[in-house]
């Protein structure tokens, strides 16, 4: 048996206004009436977060979850806004300008100019308690190959500022210009990683610790290992999907004998590859070289992590969500099917719209 960890999930959202179902720079207004620390403005003025407490099983996670999404549709519906769950806005563009009055965020905008503007993208970062600092390494390390099934799974924005980008998760590329991101390197010890850090913000390559986007990461302010890949779910379950998995790679981790992993460069590739591609395109099997669809890298994925799975109780819902997502089509995939469907991009983003009466 392997015992269920601990886990939290934090959500960014857009704030859209309801007329033009384009970005609204009313983020920090909407989180300001929500007098509840796991509410926080982003980047973006034109963005929302979500943090949950810590939970111990789905159905904690998911009354969570239906918490903060309620509350911050409700109160952006209080300023005429939308709030939309997708990891870019399909209709303009989310900042910045304008720009959070964070002063950190303001020292990033001053420090590298162009390369912030519109970062206000969107994803979903789940959380896994571990022990100490070494074993958030230990999974970080074991992450990395599954890196691209976890992508695959959540592509969640086709769309940017009117146009069809190409890509199931165009969000990914976005924020891979930052200097600091994707596919971690593999560590040795907590040690070697907090060397490096110490490093690049040394040498002003990064502001601080927190500047570190790598896909996972040992958490700056719990005892978790985080995993970051993810676009924002369209729907609860979905992302209750990316934290059951996550989990379970966790989980399978901590009782596993390390493995040879593909170079950095294939696994880069494969996670390029998974943004362009989404969950019903071709992608590349880093361990093999070779080329394979999305639903391939999510069974073996699946196939790797079941017994995790059904020690958490997770296993049935996992292939009860993933046979959803077989009729339906991952989240890139809805949204275009729904442009073809309505020819209108605004029909888009009300479908992402999250309601404040039931569950997404």
């Amino acid at each position: 048996m392997i015992a269920a960890l601990s886990l939290g999930v934090e959500e960014e959202y857009l704030v859209v206004d309801a007329a033009s179902r384009r970005p609204l720079p009313a983020g920090s207004t909407i989180v300001a009436e929500l007098s509840d620390v796991n509410f926080h403005g982003e980047f973006s003025a034109t963005q929302a977060e979500f943090a949950s407490r810590v939970c111990t099983d789905l159905a904690s996670l998911r009354r969570e979850l239906d918490r903060g999404r309620t509350a911050l549709a409700g109160a952006a519906r209080r300023h005429g806004a939308l709030l939309i769950a997708s990891g870019t806005p399909p209709l303009g563009r989310p900042g910045p300008p304008p720009l959070s009055f964070d002063q950190r965020y303001q020292h990033m905008v001053a420090t590298y100019g162009l390369l912030t503007e519109d970062q206000g993208v969107c994803g979903c970062h789940v959380h896994v308690g571990v022990p100490d600092a070494d074993h958030a390494i230990l999974a970080s390390n074991h992450i990395r190959p599954w890196l691209p099934a976890l992508l695959v799974l959540s592509a969640n924005s086709p769309f940017f500022d009117g146009r069809d980008t190409g890509h199931a998760s165009w969000r990914t590329a976005v924020w891979s210009r930052w200097p600091v991101c994707g596919v971690p390197p593999h560590f040795r010890s907590a040690a070697h990683y907090d060397d490096l850090v110490a490093r690049l913000v040394d040498a002003e390559v990064i502001l601080d610790p927190g500047m570190i986007y790598f896909y996972v990461r040992p958490s700056r302010h719990a005892p978790t290992v985080e995993v970051r890949i993810a676009d924002v779910a369209t729907t609860v379950d979905e992302a209750l999907l990316q934290a059951a998995l996550t989990r379970a790679l966790v989980s399978t981790a901590l009782v596993s004998t390390p493995r040879e992993c593909a170079p950095d460069a294939v696994l880069r590739a494969a996670c390029a590859r998974a943004a362009m591609a989404g969950l019903d395109g071709r992608c590349l099997d880093a361990a093999s070289g070779r080329q394979c669809t999305g639903w391939d890298l999510v069974e073996r994925l699946v196939s790797h992590v079941r017994p995790a799975l059904r020690d958490a109780g997770d296993l049935g819902f996992v292939e009860q969500c993933l046979s959803w997502l077989r009729k339906c089509g991952g989240g890139a995939t809805r949204q275009r099917q729904l442009l073809s469907d309505r020819g209108d991009l605004r029909a888009v983003v009300d479908h992402l719209a999250v309601t404040p009466s039931c569950r997404r």
